[in-house]
């Protein structure tokens, strides 16, 4: 088995606390079920649009297997053309971490 990245990682650490475990096995889960193949900043923007409520990461990897470019636009963008984030970088690059 792969490992999740490290930025990921502290990501998760600190906008789940206690319900952390749930949250890792989500992703976890998400990266088996597409053998691996799920890009790094697609979970980015998933955790990112979660903003730590389990609830939210739940529906939001629902939305992401539904119509995965809707994840990445609500992340990166601002209702529109201009691009705010690039989840390619790591939540350290971005200051999120």
């Amino acid at each position: 088995m792969m490992e999740i990245a490290i930025d990921i990682q502290k990501k998760l650490e600190l906008d789940f606390g206690s319900e952390l475990s749930f949250a890792k096995d989500e992703i976890e889960a998400l990266y088996a079920a597409t053998n691996w193949q799920i890009s790094d900043k697609m979970i980015r923007s998933i955790i990112y649009l979660a903003k730590g409520d389990f609830t939210l990461l739940k529906s939001t990897i629902e939305l992401a297997r539904k119509d995965y470019k809707d994840v990445l636009w609500q992340a990166e963008y601002n209702r529109g053309d201009d691009q705010l984030r690039d989840f390619n970088k790591t939540f350290e690059e971005l200051g999120f971490v």
